[in-house]
């Protein structure tokens, strides 16, 4: 699953609302030249790179191979953002031995940690095969992209049993393998009692929670409302614009998370499923409030995936707007197979267009016996 490596046409930070210029103006002042991305052979510390791989949000993805046991291989993200480096490199030598700890066959956890020569900060993790969610996931079935967060839910359940909260979800870190299972790389866990800086790297900062952005400690509500915002990256392929952020680039994700991919699903699906889905995710993107922990996202989810037919009847008029704090249970849509609507079901827009076409050929044909009589 290994796709050609296309180098950065403008590696500039995307946060920076300054333009390619910094803070100067063009010919105001100097301008600072991009940090170089390493190439084929250059060394990491002491691991060499045999492979560029992937470009995401965070960096660029590469193979590499150990420079003193030629037979141990991995993963190298050499992060975009040199202001990254105190967030992967402070709490790399604070938690790497705590992470190590986590047992679980889909999470690997960081092995080495450095800059590279040109000064971007670097993680190596274990190898795998596959590619960056992201970049892959918008080609499955939605309902298979709505189970992948349960996935990513069932490992947070397991680190907490652990000692390990959430600290940060950088998408550019969950990667699905050949066989579709997800897996997650890198530094996104952190122990409870963590004495690391609360700093974000700036890939995870869209998902973030407003108070962990400002550098409050990880917590029950920015661990719900990241894996909210996951949830529709799932589904559209694309965040919803934040109030200021418009001209900041707070809110670019992945490259490869077009909402393009996710048109042809979402069309499939009748009324009363988009309009469902719809609640699901305002509630789990925008309010954060409905959701007050991880399980009860979850379980909406899981409600949406298995829901039974919805009754014909229209709801009561009078409810709560769309992302209004409200009951946890949503309107269950109707049975879903593989994003296909149901053949017997009919869209009453559809029936009004059969309608109106039979009532036209009617119309024609009476026009055409008026004037045969009439000869």
């Amino acid at each position: 699953m290994t796709e050609p490596f296309a180098p950065h046409a403008d590696a500039r930070d995307p946060h920076d609302p300054t333009g390619p210029h910094g803070a100067f103006g063009p010919g105001e002042g100097p301008v600072r030249a991009p940090a170089a991305l390493p190439a084929v052979g250059e060394r990491l510390g002491v691991w060499r790179v045999s492979a560029a791989l992937f470009d995401c949000a965070s960096g660029t993805w590469y193979r590499v191979e150990h420079g003193l046991a030629a037979a141990q291989t991995g993963l190298a993200l050499v992060y975009r953002h040199e202001a990254d480096a105190q967030a992967v490199l402070m709490r790399f030598a604070e938690d790497s031995e705590a992470l190590a700890r986590f047992d679980h066959p889909a999470y690997g956890a960081p092995l080495d940690s450095g800059l590279s020569p040109a000064g971007l900060p670097y993680l190596i993790v274990p190898p795998m095969d596959g590619a960056p969610l992201l970049r892959v996931a918008m080609a499955l079935p939605l309902k298979r992209r709505m189970q992948l967060l349960l996935d990513l839910i069932e490992m947070l359940d397991l680190a907490h049993d652990q000692g390990l909260v959430l600290h940060e979800l950088d998408p550019g870190t969950l990667w699905l393998s050949p066989a579709q299972q997800l897996h997650w790389l890198g530094q996104g866990l952190a122990p409870a009692d963590s004495q690391a800086p609360a700093a974000l790297v700036r890939a995870a900062e869209p998902l973030a929670a407003t108070r962990q952005r400002a550098g409050a400690r990880p917590d029950a509500h920015g661990e719900t409302y990241a894996l909210g915002r996951l949830l529709g990256l799932l589904v559209n392929g694309r965040l919803p614009r934040r109030e200021g952020a418009e001209d900041t680039g707070l809110d670019e994700v992945e490259p490869g998370a077009t909402p393009v991919a996710s048109l042809q699903s979402w069309l499939s699906l009748t009324a009363a499923q988009r309009e469902s889905l719809d609640q699901l995710l305002d509630r789990a993107m925008m309010d954060g409030r409905s959701f007050t922990d991880r399980q009860l996202l979850a379980q909406a989810v899981r409600d949406w995936i298995a829901g039974e037919p919805a009754p014909a009847t229209a709801p009561a008029s009078g409810g709560a707007p769309l992302g209004a704090a409200g009951p946890a249970a949503l309107p269950p849509p109707p049975p879903l197979e593989d994003d296909e609507p149901s053949a017997t079901t009919l869209p009453a827009a559809s029936i009004a267009e059969r309608v109106a076409g039979i009532a036209l050929v009617l119309a024609l044909a009476a026009v055409v016996l008026w004037m045969l009589l009439r000869r």
